[in-house]
């Protein structure tokens, strides 16, 4: 009787999967949401020491938009002024890169989750910083 259970419960189970497509996870819609996201620059480490301004509105945001740009300013200047604005690219699940004005910088992502980021430099990179990201929320 178990067995039958058994092999009736499986062909439930399997019946309702079968035609489903499993699509691979696109590592930069966390970073962009398909449209724009912003960020805030939470932390800054360098050897356990914080950089990170500690108010608010003097942190950096990153704002990503789904067209590979990304806009790096203070929180207190959106809207107001355009930013620093540099090309950004995911590979694969472990690396984020960001181009332009003349620098590359290349991270390994070593958190990613839709409420946190943790962005550590690669080697030869002149950004030193470990960047934790979370997402801007209302004041």
């Amino acid at each position: 009787m178990k067995t039958l259970f058994s092999l009736a419960l499986l062909i439930i189970i399997s019946s309702c999967t079968l035609d489903v497509e499993l699509k691979p996870l696109n590592s930069s819609a966390v970073f962009d949401d398909g449209n724009s996201k912003m960020w805030l620059v939470d932390h800054l480490w360098v050897k356990q020491r914080d950089y990170a301004n500690p108010e608010r509105n003097q942190k950096d945001i990153i704002t990503f938009y789904a067209s590979g740009r990304c806009a790096v300013q203070k929180l207190h200047t959106f809207g107001d002024e355009k930013g620093d604005v540099v090309d950004f690219k995911v590979i694969g699940k472990k690396q984020l890169v960001l181009s332009g004005k003349g620098k590359v910088w290349k991270f390994k992502i070593t958190k990613l989750t839709e409420d946190e980021i943790e962005l550590t430099p690669m080697k030869g990179t002149n950004f030193k910083y470990v960047m934790h990201l979370v997402p801007v929320t209302e004041p």
